[in-house]
């Protein structure tokens, strides 16, 4: 990475921690999911970003994915832990950040034992450092609290336009890994929780990303998405809100699901907790450099 382009990760990860911060004070009871959701990609947006996927807005259960629909009326109950996750990118340089806020006093100490896993992996995120051992210091620092980190959640290498870019950061212990690179960006994502420990893929799809920028067969609203989605996002997640201009809510989604039955779009189940347990989220992204591991969020 050049100079330029650190400089350029440092400024969006400002706008995304600013973005993320806003978004966490505005998680209340009875407050709308897609209002809190496009605050946080407006902010993004006004600061010259643009967000690197859909807002996530998942609650309780949702261990992630849960992003606003078009003209979705799903409030925050009382009582929930909810994942706001969120991501910012100037020119294909991404960074990727989340915070939990419980709101119930009784799950303090499963957000308090996510975020001490997160700290001991950032301080121990040195290159040639094993990503396994990584692993076993986010799972020791969950399981002392009580609580069982999410084995099949992780973190992830990030590089331009690339938000997973096949270098897995696991939050368990994992013999053969890999190693810290040093030059790159990771995002360090520990999900803790007290029910089993796995997510599973749920019903609800609210995500997409491009898979094919072409097909056969598409007929023409089917070619003027996929033009679009290319233009707009590339290979980066989106959401059905960004294509409304497009037409009216069963336009948009009649689309977006016979591309992704022809192979067209990948879709991104919202991820349940196998046991309904609650589940909380830290994430920083942190740029691993020969002299020190810098967080960007």
């Amino acid at each position: 990475m050049s100079e330029d382009e650190l400089k350029v990760l440092i400024n969006a990860g400002k706008i995304a921690a600013e973005a993320r911060d806003y978004g966490s004070k505005l998680i209340k009871p009875g407050v709308k999911v897609l209002d809190v959701c496009e605050a946080v990609e407006k902010i993004i947006i006004d600061r010259g970003a643009f967000p690197a996927f859909p807002c996530n807005l998942s609650i309780n259960y949702e261990a992630a994915h849960y992003s606003p629909k078009i003209n979705d009326d799903k409030v925050i109950p009382e009582g929930a832990v909810v994942k706001l996750d969120i991501g910012a990118h100037i020119g294909g340089i991404i960074t990727d950040t989340a915070v939990t806020v419980s709101l119930d006093d009784k799950y303090n100490k499963l957000l308090d034992a996510t975020r001490d896993a997160l700290r001991a992996a950032i301080s121990n995120f040195k290159p040639g450092n094993s990503l396994g051992e990584i692993g076993k210091l986010i799972e020791r620092a969950i399981k002392i609290n009580g609580y069982t980190p999410i084995r099949n959640l992780g973190g992830h290498l990030i590089r331009k336009y690339e938000l997973h870019a096949g270098i897995f950061v696991p939050n368990v212990y994992q013999h053969n890994a890999g190693k810290i690179l040093l030059d790159n960006t990771f995002a360090i994502e520990p999900f803790a929780t007290d029910g089993y420990g796995e997510v599973v893929e749920g019903k609800e799809e609210t995500i997409y990303s491009l898979r094919s920028p072409s097909a056969k067969g598409l007929n023409e609203t089917e070619k003027k998405f996929l033009d679009t989605i290319n233009s707009r996002f590339k290979a980066l997640p989106f959401s059905e809100r960004w294509l409304s201009d497009l037409g009216d809510k069963e336009v948009v989604e009649n689309s977006l699901k016979a591309l992704t039955r022809k192979k067209c779009l990948y879709s991104y189940p919202v991820l349940l907790e196998v046991r309904k347990g609650i589940v909380a989220q830290f994430e920083h992204t942190v740029y691993v450099g020969k002299e020190e591991t810098i967080v960007i969020t």
